[in-house]
């Protein structure tokens, strides 16, 4: 979204009591209707005042408000009001509850206090025009009832209510049946006990929840905003944020442009979703260290306000932005990828995306990629997969995992050359119990997939893509519950079977296809009606249907050569 020929866009947190005493709000008429139920309304209500208990000093987000800033002219007078884009819905039940509150109160100045947050009195002497603090454009007849019930003392209590919300006309129905929610919840003794407990809701609400604007004067980027808020029917993602705030940042129109043409492209490339968390990997290749905050509050106080900061808003963070996008597409996605990389490297990237746990071990791989490009790229994704694989299998925590990929950050930043990198310590793991367990029961442990993967991957030629089944699982050769009647029993003993139930070589991997309870067939019926169309390309499973006989030497053989070759894989001994 390019920025505005009147004024750049604005970003803010903004908490409720000022909501409602620094901003008139116009609801323009393409918006819906006020649409929020009891389900909705009791929730919120509920949320604050848990929060109001358990966290009396910190802050309830809301959501967000996008708006149009404008300035407006009646009898004379000029006064700035912004036109609700998104965020209708919470406004419009934050009114309800203010006349609700006001109606409950019997102190004349608090009383005072809410009619001034929902209507301002005219005062010509000071040029300042009667209205209330929102006003309509949406539905016939609003107006009215806002006159009626929301400005009008103890009009949330009046006996029209129950009529109104049996009516057709979806905004006042809802917002009559919002009244009587409202006054439903504050009358519940177990959520307000005594006067004390809604003193400090209501004090908790104006001081301590609160909205983050994005504001603009420009129509065209309001209806940007807009259309991506509804269409979608999603609130502002980090990214819509992110994109605004640096986009404020920059003062040469055709940069705005330029930078904001760039964002909503790659978004539209990668979906909102996967953009954040794109954004989360180029946050940590800059911290360097676990995220303890949200998105935007990374940024704002570990990168942006780092001291030094690590990164000036602006033209700085796209370009950043960019670069790690480019080596994303190129060292991640292949495009753009130098062709001497081969399959090898692809196939091993495929691998690690569908089976590791996480997407840390990505951080380092794009630091690496915009500092070195391309050089010895294959030998850092050997180490990389090698460190971060094994500290998952020997159960490593997330956060000493993530805290291991960060260190291998910190050594390339550091570096002046791939070797100082690839003879680092930081790539050191625990092989010795990395291979303990390889060689136990595996089945069931959420890394066996991953095992099975990588030996897919070190048993393919990889003179072309590694076609990996869309659908995999996990299966047994010998299985789980073999017929009384079948060979598998003669062949092996109970205690065998409970011996190498679920290891390693008694594992298969095999795409979701066919009755599974074919499963329980005899090796050599099984291998053609069970697992002959299931193996797809796997390597390591087509080898199966080579075998003809599966006995004790055969699931011990098996056994110990996939075991070597894992082993040998992370540079250690079985």
């Amino acid at each position: 979204m390019s920025s505005s020929k009147k004024g750049q866009i604005e970003s803010a947190k903004v908490v409720i009591g000022e909501v409602f005493s620094h901003f008139w709000f116009r609801i323009p008429d393409y918006q819906r209707a006020y649409v929020w139920g009891k389900d909705e309304i009791s929730e919120l209500i509920d949320d604050i005042n848990h929060a109001s208990e358990h966290n009396p000093d910190g802050q309830y987000f809301l959501g967000s408000m996008v708006l149009r800033k404008a300035t407006r002219k009646e009898d004379g007078v000029s006064f700035e009001e912004h036109e609700l884009l998104d965020g209708q819905q919470r406004l419009t039940t934050l009114m309800l509850i203010l006349a609700c509150i006001r109606d409950r109160v019997t102190d004349i100045k608090l009383k005072g206090a809410c009619r001034e947050m929902l209507y301002q009195d005219e005062n010509k002497w000071k040029k300042i025009p009667g209205r209330n603090r929102i006003v309509y454009d949406i539905r016939d007849n609003v107006g009215e009832f806002i006159k009626h019930y929301i400005k009008a003392d103890d009009g949330s209590r009046s006996t029209d209510l129950p009529g109104i919300a049996a009516r057709k006309n979806l905004s006042l129905a809802n917002m009559a049946a919002g009244l009587q929610t409202i006054h439903a919840s504050f009358n519940d003794a177990d959520r307000f006990p005594n006067s004390s407990s809604f003193d400090r809701f209501v004090g908790y609400l104006l001081n301590n929840a609160l909205f983050i604007y994005v504001s603009t004067e420009d129509l065209d980027d309001a209806f940007r905003l807009f259309t991506i808020l509804n269409d979608r029917g999603i609130p502002l993602s980090n990214s819509d944020i992110l994109k605004a705030k640096n986009l404020g940042s920059i003062t040469n129109e055709k940069d705005r442009s330029k930078w904001a043409e760039y964002w909503e492209e790659v978004e539209g490339e990668m979906g909102r979703d996967e953009f954040d968390r794109f954004l989360s990997l180029v946050r940590t290749i800059y911290v360097k260290d676990k995220a303890r905050e949200g998105l935007l509050k990374e940024f704002d106080e570990r990168i942006y306000g780092a001291r030094p900061a690590l990164l000036a808003l602006g033209s700085d963070t796209f370009e950043a932005v960019k670069a790690y996008k480019d080596a994303f597409d190129e060292a991640i996605q292949f495009d753009g990828l130098p062709v001497a990389l081969g399959n090898s490297y692809r196939n091993r990237i495929n691998v690690m995306r569908r089976g590791l746990p996480a997407t840390d071990w990505i951080p380092p791989v794009l630091a690496w990629y915009r500092k070195f490009k391309a050089e010895q790229l294959l030998d850092l994704i050997d180490l990389i997969d090698n460190k971060f694989s094994a500290d998952w299998i020997v159960q490593l925590t997330p956060t000493q995992r993530i805290s291991n990929m960060n260190d291998v950050l910190k050594a390339i930043d550091a570096a002046s050359s791939p070797k100082e990198v690839l003879t680092s310590k930081v790539f050191d793991f625990d092989s010795k119990q990395l291979i303990i367990l390889l060689d136990g029961a595996i089945y069931g442990r959420r890394f066996a997939k991953y095992v099975l993967l990588r030996l897919e991957y070190l048993l393919a030629s990889h003179a072309a893509p590694l076609n990996l089944p869309d659908e995999i699982s996990v299966e047994h050769i010998l299985p789980q519950t073999p017929s009384q009647t079948s060979q598998w029993v003669e062949d092996f003993t109970e205690e065998q079977r409970e011996t190498w139930l679920h290891r390693l070589g008694n594992l298969v991997l095999l795409s979701r296809r066919k009755n599974s309870s074919l499963g329980n067939l005899d090796f050599a019926d099984k291998r053609i009606r069970y697992f002959n169309d299931r193996v797809e390309s796997l390597p390591n499973s087509q080898r199966l249907l080579a075998t003809t006989a599966f006995a004790l030497s055969d699931l011990e053989a098996r056994h110990n050569d996939l075991l070597a070759r894992l082993a040998g894989s992370y540079g250690a001994k079985p």
